[in-house]
């Protein structure tokens, strides 16, 4: 950041926001979200099991492994990412309160609460690449 002067912090913020227009857009790589799936099932499960019940640390550890997940990819500037990222964690979060909504018990174990999020998770990580897949608009 030293030699881009005085406005480089502007212009970095300016891009997270705003991608240039001739930057390439590609759909996110699938193959590395799933491995974060992969890696937040397995930590959430080592949490379900491994500390007490009064804890609520296995859906939370589960989240913020995919978010910076998906909110990596959105810095990267894949296509449609903004609307990914949103609409993606949007389903994710509705999933979960149906799911809850129809497991009565939720929080009583952090395994009921595993049996939640993990498919949220699952179905966050698939919304979000297949937004990303979608065609990009062209500009006249």
């Amino acid at each position: 950041m030293a030699g881009s002067g005085k406005h480089g912090f502007v212009r970095s913020v300016r891009r997270f926001f705003w991608l240039p227009r001739e930057m390439p857009r590609r759909p996110a790589a699938t193959l590395p979200l799933v491995r974060s799936w992969l890696f937040a099932v397995a930590v959430g499960a080592l949490f379900a099991v491994f500390t007490p019940d009064d804890d609520v640390l296995t859906p939370s550890i589960m989240t913020v492994v995919l978010w910076v997940a998906t909110l990596d990819d959105v810095i990267k500037g894949v296509r449609h990412r903004w609307p990914a990222f949103l609409i993606s964690w949007a389903v994710g979060w509705g999933l979960v309160r149906l799911l809850s909504a129809k497991l009565p018990g939720l929080g009583d174990s952090h395994w009921e609460e595993f049996a939640v999020f993990a498919p949220a998770t699952a179905v966050t990580v698939a919304v979000f690449v297949e937004i990303t897949r979608l065609p990009q608009n062209r500009r006249l």
